[in-house]
């Protein structure tokens, strides 16, 4: 059943998430941490469909870390009607090649456009795509800089939603074809 956000379920998930990462880099200092929330716009964070997709997220993510050689050495993850994210600890002490392997991820995946995969150094600060020079995301209706159409409002929130749903739709029903 889906459920508008509050203001309070938003600050206590923000709270979480900050304590949940100050956490994970106490004990494990030095190494690259990391995060997979999902994009979302607008009141309603969590459906059964952002979950399948939050789902594949978390699997693509663990099985591109295992495939780099990386390992994980903890997992901590946070399920509430303000949404979903999943923090890492990684065994990994270079953070470009963390950020490198979830920007290659948002790109190619079909839902790779919903993720928002944030990796941080040792010292708990967020690597930037334009550190690497990556691409900036590029906007789910027009193709142009997402932050750009969001800080102007270009699109309303139920353009965005349905562009969402319309993105999980194909995605599942290409993931039938295929199986």
């Amino acid at each position: 059943m889906e459920r508008y956000v509050d203001l309070d379920e938003m600050l206590r998930f923000r709270e979480r998430k900050v304590r949940i990462q100050e956490e994970l880099r106490g004990k494990y200092k030095d190494m690259v941490t990391m995060a997979l929330a999902m994009n979302i716009p607008g009141p309603v964070k969590t459906s059964p469909d952002i979950l399948l997709a939050f789902s594949e997220g978390t699997k693509a993510l663990e099985q591109a870390v295992s495939d780099s050689g990386m390992g994980i050495e903890e997992m901590a993850a946070i399920s509430e009607n303000a949404g979903y994210i999943k923090f890492y600890a990684l065994n990994c002490f270079d953070p470009v090649q963390v950020k490198e392997l979830a920007v290659r991820l948002e790109e190619t995946h079909p839902l790779g456009r919903l993720w928002d995969i944030d990796v941080y150094d040792e010292n708990g600060i967020s690597m930037s795509r334009e550190s690497l020079s990556a691409p900036v995301r590029k906007c789910l209706i027009c193709g142009q800089d997402a932050k750009g159409c969001a800080r102007n409002r270009t699109h309303s929130v139920e353009e965005l939603i349905h562009e969402i749903e319309k993105m999980i739709l194909d995605w599942k029903i290409n993931s039938i074809d295929e199986s």
